[in-house]
């Protein structure tokens, strides 16, 4: 589904990512662990284009994504075809990014009506089912304000759905929320798994990673040092880095 070859990401002189390489397969749930700036978020933000790689490969489905390499210089593809890989890769973020003055419902079929042209009765439809989808059916015409932070990020998680994408990408979604709001949307990330969905998580939830995840990555200084499924990964982790890092987490 996703391929990632050789990628590199410098801001000014400080490497981020140094060479990262990597494979997601359909329906896959990776979640990606490690210290802070070692460049998970980076990674993610690659994947989606929202930051421009300096070099290295990025497939989804086979296809070259956003550019192709040629004598070692990127060349853009062009913006439409951009669009529509980004469309493909649904992100939430750590912030809700929820357009205040809409409600939740209106938040959820923005994309559909006014990027893919899709009726507006039928975006109803389908945005009514997504909300359903991730517990929130009685909270369609609530505006953000009037939502706890949980339920902003539950209709984040739809409002990513509604592009029909082949793979979701969460980056730190439970980070800005309170303790006992995290449940509800690892609740419904959970569910998103049950059903099939590609997920690559970035997360500082290794519960979560550990019950929900069928591959952890570590990640540290941009590069991947450990890799494998979590009982691996959290039961008898092979590389220092990562048993000095786990060692660190769960000694809190």
């Amino acid at each position: 589904m996703i391929e990632v070859e050789n990628l590199h990401k410098s801001f000014g002189s400080l490497k981020v990512l140094n060479g990262i390489s990597l494979s997601i397969t359909k329906g896959e749930v990776v979640c990606v662990i490690g210290p802070s700036g070692s460049g998970k978020s980076t990674l993610l933000r690659c994947l989606n284009f929202l930051e421009k790689p300096d070099s290295g490969t990025i497939r989804v489905a086979g296809e070259p994504a956003y550019y192709d390499m040629v004598d070692g210089h990127q060349v853009l593809h062009p913006k439409r075809r951009i669009a529509d890989v980004r469309a493909r890769l649904g992100m939430v973020f750590q912030e809700f990014n929820l357009f205040p003055h809409l409600t939740a419902l209106e938040n959820v079929i923005e994309a559909p009506v006014h990027v893919r042209g899709m009726p507006r009765e039928q975006a109803i439809q389908k945005g009514l089912q997504l909300l359903n989808r991730v517990g929130l059916a009685d909270k369609a015409d609530h505006y953000p304000e009037e939502l706890s932070g949980g339920q902003r990020q539950r209709t984040a998680i739809a409002r990513a759905l509604a592009m029909d994408p082949a793979a979701m990408l969460f980056d730190e979604p439970t980070s800005a929320l309170d303790p006992e709001l995290v449940h509800e949307v690892l609740e419904a990330m959970r569910q998103l798994s049950a059903d099939g969905m590609t997920m690559i998580v970035v997360s500082h939830e290794m519960n979560f990673a550990r019950q929900v995840a069928h591959r952890v990555l570590f990640v540290d200084k941009g590069v991947i040092v450990e890799e494998g499924p979590p009982e691996q990964i959290f039961g008898s982790p092979v590389e220092a880095r990562t048993q000095s890092f786990l060692k660190t987490v769960f000694d809190r």
